[in-house]
């Protein structure tokens, strides 16, 4: 039994599906204080002239993507069980958000390498040599306009994907990919789409949501092992 009064450390895991990949992460860290509030837990509160709620998020997701692998942490203020703090944190869930695991941090965000991400293709161009394309395109070198806080750069994207594969599945190109994901390199999956848009022209590259979607499945660490 923890102590009544120690402050507990708590790693929740939940999934961000549907209309709610659209979401900004601010937009979810605002969503994510208040339902924390309003279930009842007694999260721990920031000092200083205007005490938050403290959360802290893994890898922000960017917005049109989906996932069944996010996390937050946070810590309260006295014991409560992981199975209570599932139960008043999912009662107060949107339908599109499910708590899959509540449990004690042992490793910090910072151990996160990799992502590892589905990217379903189903522009009506997909042709039956499309998924043998793109995994060509992406055996070598790859020149793509990537963002950051400092501007544009044209970078190899390639350098960024740990390992990719596409297949044809019923239409569609199906994509399993694993893309470095820390804080000192990172890939938004949605650069790899927009390259199979630039040169195997199957999508337009003005609305490339139109024609995939993405999911991010799990977060691993340098070994590749599953992030938890």
């Amino acid at each position: 039994m923890v102590p009544e009064k120690e402050i507990m450390p708590v790693r929740i895991k939940f999934t961000k599906l549907g209309d709610l990949m659209y979401i900004s992460h601010l937009d979810l860290a605002r969503t994510m204080q208040r339902i924390i509030v309003r279930s009842g837990v007694d999260i721990w509160y920031s000092e200083g002239f205007n005490p938050q709620p403290r959360i802290v998020f893994a890898l922000p997701l960017p917005v049109g993507v989906e996932s069944t692998c996010e996390l937050m942490d946070f810590k309260i203020n006295s014991y409560m069980s992981f199975e209570e703090i599932k139960e008043r944190v999912q009662r107060n869930f949107p339908r599109e958000m499910e708590v899959l695991e509540v449990y004690s941090p042992e490793v910090k965000f910072k151990s996160i390498a990799y992502a590892d991400y589905t990217i379903v293709l189903h522009s009506p161009k997909i042709q039956a040599d499309t998924a043998d394309n793109v995994n060509s395109l992406f055996s070598k070198e790859c020149i793509i306009t990537k963002k950051s806080k400092s501007g544009e750069r044209e970078v190899d994207i390639c350098t960024f994907i740990k390992s990719l594969n596409a297949s044809a599945q019923n239409g569609t190109v199906v994509i399993n990919t694993v893309v470095n994901a820390g804080n000192e390199s990172n890939l938004n999956p949605e650069l790899i789409v927009q390259a199979i848009a630039k040169y195997l022209k199957i999508m337009d590259s003005n609305s490339i949501d139109e024609y995939c979607t993405i999911m991010r499945n799990k977060m691993l660490d340098e070994e590749l092992n599953e992030f938890k």
